[in-house]
């Protein structure tokens, strides 16, 4: 077994497919059934609190297809390829163990439809029960904090409930302080001075106070304010019903309605609300549906919403680019792979994520099989800048459950070709100076009895490609 299926099995996997039948016109035999519509379901596990990811492929490209999971219809939006249509689901927190029906209505591509179902087997989630001594103020409130904090609620409930906006993100979500470990998990049931509360519905990560807190993903501020409960409080809506939350921040940076980058410094870390230290409070919410936001980080959003290179070695249009500023030497070779690095800018802003173009060489006279990390945010796994690959373990889990390889042929002479903008330690960001030397390994993902013939095994490392930052930069 490969080590990207072990990983896989080790992370529990979910993928689940359906073909459906197509009626043939009057008078003719059946259609075969491959060449039908095809219906799966993607995720981390299925269980309460948990995103799924509806794939149909092979369908009508023009008419999307429908469907409900348990009677909830779903809001499908075209994938990348042609014929392939997505749609998001999610199981509550509270939702209810057992089968769990998938209905969807299909249409092939000239239009004839079929109806076809599946059924899933939601699975009992744990959750830690969490007793706490904590002040009596902070357990029983007094009438006017009680009535500001019902109204905040309401407030919120209104705007997780709104219409859904179109799309916004482009692809697979990042976590909001990479490499954060959870200070307490998402369900954890919390019994303050002996009365049971609501379920935690998000992930509390640690942080010390200041630390930046970045937009998972493209959208648009739908609250920056200061709420009872959460204190200094950002809600991103990501199109689709999507929102993520971020509470308990000592400063906000961003203003109701703001346009939101992938990346995006958004506030700080901080202690404010109700609360005894400083961490960040992070939730999602598929609609009204509360939501791990760590399963949504799981989904391989970008091998669905980005198109695949008609060049297996070029993962990015800037590959083919001929205004990139010079390239730099090759590093030296190390099992017939050499490896260089530039930047995609003449210049970049202060602050400003940098983004590079990384090329891997085969220098050899035979052709090289490299694992390659398909999510850029797991990448940190096998490629640092200024500092080593983090390995797999090290990884918070949100990186590890994204962490998805396959193998790239690189034949001699030629070069495999993609961008990054950050490693384990976060976003590239420009500063006064900056100068990145790559690092690339996978040596760390086999043990000496998992090692595959022709596959490539060690560490490449790049001279430092030198960025220029002025404040021109735009």
């Amino acid at each position: 077994m490969t080590a990207a299926l072990l990983l896989a099995a080790a992370l529990g996997a979910t993928r689940l497919s359906s073909a459906a039948p197509v009626p043939s016109p009057k008078g003719r035999g059946p259609a075969p059934a491959a060449a039908g519509p095809r219906l799966s379901v993607e995720s981390r596990a299925v269980r309460p609190g948990e995103v799924l990811l509806v794939v149909v492929e092979g369908a009508d490209p023009v008419a999307p297809p429908s469907a409900s999971l348990r009677g909830k219809d779903l809001s499908f939006f075209p994938g990348a390829s042609t014929g392939t249509w997505l749609a998001l689901a999610a199981l509550d927190l509270d939702a209810s163990t057992g089968p769990a029906r998938l209905e969807a209505v299909l249409r092939d591509p000239a239009g004839r439809a079929a109806r076809t179902q599946k059924t899933l087997f939601v699975r009992a989630a744990r959750f830690p029960i969490e007793a706490l001594s904590v002040p009596e103020g902070y357990v029983t409130l007094p009438k006017s904090d009680l009535e500001r904090a019902e109204s905040e609620a309401a407030a919120l409930h209104r705007l997780f409930a709104r219409p859904q906006a179109p799309r916004l993100f482009e692809g697979a979500f990042a976590p909001p302080i990479p490499g954060a470990a959870a200070a307490s998990g998402f369900g954890r049931r919390r019994v303050f001075n002996g009365q049971p509360r609501a379920p935690h519905s998000g992930a509390d990560l640690r942080a010390k106070t200041g630390a930046p807190v970045r937009a998972p993903a493209a959208g648009r501020a739908a609250l920056a304010g200061t709420l009872f409960f959460s204190g200094k409080t950002v809600v991103l809506d990501h199109g689709l019903g999507l929102t993520t939350l971020y509470a308990h921040l000592s400063r906000i940076l961003v203003q109701p309605g703001d346009p939101i980058r992938k990346g995006q410094l958004i506030g700080r870390v901080g202690a404010t609300g109700r609360v005894t230290g400083p961490h960040l409070h992070w939730a999602l919410k598929l609609g009204e549906a509360r939501v791990d936001p760590y399963s949504l980080l799981a989904l391989d959003l970008d091998a669905r919403l980005k198109p695949r290179p008609e060049d297996p070695l070029a993962r990015s249009p800037a590959c083919a680019r001929a205004d990139l500023p010079p390239a730099p030497p090759w590093g030296r070779a190390a099992g017939g792979l050499r490896a260089r690095v530039r930047p995609l800018k003449p210049a970049y802003a202060p602050g400003e994520t940098v983004t590079l173009l990384v090329e891997i060489q085969n220098a050899g006279g035979r052709s090289a099989f490299l694992d390659f990390v398909r999510d850029p945010g797991a990448r940190g796994a096998v490629l640092g800048f200024n500092r080593a690959p983090e390995p797999f373990s090290q990884l918070a889990s949100s990186a590890t459950a994204r962490l998805v390889t396959e193998q790239v042929k690189i034949p001699p002479n030629k070069t495999l070709c993609f961008e990054q903008d950050r490693d384990a330690a976060g976003p590239l960001l420009a500063a006064a100076t900056t100068s990145y030397a790559l690092q690339y390994a996978t040596d760390f993902l086999y043990s000496t009895s998992t090692v595959r013939a022709g596959v490539w095994r060690g560490r490449l490392a790049a001279p430092p490609a030198e960025v220029v930052v002025s404040s021109a930069a735009k």
